[in-house]
């Protein structure tokens, strides 16, 4: 178990006998945000991702298969001794799985906002609601992050400290809490508290995306901003954003080049998105070079591409 005693991890052996561990929600590829990289040309960049279900960490796999007893697998619930394989040659050894007996949860005034995670979360005030955005968003008032054994906070300019079970502070007029919930006991995603969100409907067509929401005109995306959408809804998991915007921009070969065509038009969805009164997390990053279309129970996509 880590020393901070909260953060699930899977340790993998490689064929060469060096270990790495891995949490939920890293990835394992070829990509340079990748928690495990392997460098490998048979390895997907995105080829698979750690995820923690319940009380059990499994391994999704992502652009390419996973196997395991000579089987092709989609979703591998993880346990030490297995042997998987990502392609032909390369093989990952489950060495341990150490999961805690209980997560920290992040609790705003009355209610209970998400599980937390090595992501980092940006606390930011609008109009008297709190928003948490898994997400570094520059200017929030306050800051939370994992640090691979603990949790930091840092609130404006002071200093940052360690957090723990039991920890509350004010951010103004709102009191925040950190409390400790048994492992896989109802586990919160991170969304924005203090809204109620209208169900979506996303139809997804590549070149363009119409967001359907009750009682106003669709919201249309065209062009590169459809593309990223229309890529996310048919992986339908979380991905690297250099996976994703490798099959944008495949002809590009200066990956600095593509992180800012990347960010440049993160920042168009999100803007075309408040535009339209779509929430703007609808494509969310994790913190931790990963992205995927957020969906709330009550959504649907229709992938068309």
């Amino acid at each position: 178990m880590t020393t901070g005693g909260y953060i699930p991890f899977v340790r993998f052996r490689l064929v060469d006998g060096t270990t790495a561990q891995v949490s939920p929600g890293g990835l394992i590829g070829r990509a340079r945000s990748a928690e495990l990289k392997i460098a490998n040309p048979e390895v997907s960049e995105a080829h698979a991702l750690i995820s923690l279900r319940g009380h059990q960490l499994h391994m999704l796999s992502l652009r390419r298969w996973i196997i395991l007893d000579g089987e092709r697998c989609s979703v591998i619930a993880l346990r030490p001794g297995q042997r998987i394989f990502l392609s032909q040659t390369v093989m990952l050894e489950v060495e341990a799985v150490e999961l805690p007996d209980h997560v920290l949860v992040l609790g705003c005034d009355d209610r209970e906002v998400c599980t937390l995670s090595e992501s980092v979360y940006s606390l930011l005030r609008a109009n008297g609601t709190l928003k948490v955005m898994p997400e570094l968003v520059l200017g929030a008032e306050a800051y939370l992050w994992g640090n691979g054994e603990g949790f930091t906070l840092r609130v404006g300019d002071a200093s940052p400290v360690e957090i723990e079970a039991g920890t509350e502070w004010n951010l103004g007029e709102h009191r925040l809490r950190v409390t400790a919930r048994p492992l896989g006991d109802g586990a919160l995603s991170t969304r924005s508290i203090g809204q109620n969100d209208p169900p979506l409907t996303i139809v997804a067509r590549y070149d363009t995306v119409y967001i359907h929401t009750p009682g106003r005109p669709p919201a249309v995306l065209s062009g590169l901003l459809a593309r990223i959408v229309s890529e996310l809804v048919t992986i339908g998991k979380l991905i690297s954003w250099e996976a994703v915007a490798r099959e944008i921009w495949g002809d590009e070969s200066d990956r600095n080049v593509m992180r800012q065509n990347w960010d440049r038009n993160m920042r168009r969805l999100r803007a075309h998105l408040r535009e339209a009164n779509v929430r703007a997390d609808l494509v969310r990053p994790d913190g931790r070079g990963n992205v995927e279309v957020y969906l709330l129970p009550q959504d649907r996509v229709v992938d068309e591409t």
